[in-house]
């Protein structure tokens, strides 16, 4: 690897860092923007399922679950259980990552769809099977539903902030670069 491309990672995996971070800052403010009852899409688990498919070195596992339970943390939520199913969900996006990179986008919508899907009924399960409080079932649709409206969108904007496009097939990471 050359000192401009670990350079380049480098300064991607702050970028990364420090956006998780803003975002988390935002909902920390006591101010709220919008209205209580709108229900914020999970815009970092989808940069992140993003990330993954067009470049996995500036997403390892360690900055997720730094980032993850960072916010499990800070917004008082179950600790470890996102940062848990992020961990999950992440690696089985990267191990079937060679599949997303031949998809249309269309079929790549419709998988990260089903995978935002899964997620989601996996934390309420957890929630219910651990008898702690979890939300009612029409705001985990809403939740995952406008998590797949924004995503086009954020693809748009990561692949413009990040200056990333969608790897070619040839193009393997190995082992050592995920970590």
């Amino acid at each position: 690897m050359s000192k401009a491309t670990s350079w380049k990672i480098a300064l991607n995996r702050m970028l990364y860092f420090m956006i998780a971070f803003i975002g988390i800052f935002i909902l920390l403010i006591p101010v709220s923007i919008f209205h209580n009852s709108l229900i914020s899409p999970e815009i970092m688990f989808v940069i992140t399922f993003i990330l993954i498919i067009r470049n996995p070195d500036y997403v390892p596992v360690w900055l997720i679950g730094i980032i993850f339970l960072l916010n499990d943390f800070l917004l008082t939520l179950p600790l470890g259980l996102n940062t848990f199913i992020a961990l999950l969900t992440t690696e089985f996006l990267r191990r079937n990552r060679l599949f997303f990179i031949e998809m249309l986008f269309l079929t790549e919508l419709l998988c990260i769809a089903i995978l935002l899907l899964a997620a989601n009924v996996m934390r309420e399960l957890l929630l219910i099977i651990t008898l702690s409080e979890h939300a009612p079932g029409f705001t985990v649709i809403t939740q995952v539903g406008l998590s797949i409206l924004i995503y086009p969108i954020l693809v748009v904007l990561v692949s413009f902030i990040f200056r990333i496009g969608k790897a070619q097939r040839n193009t393997l990471y190995s082992a050592k670069s995920i970590r």
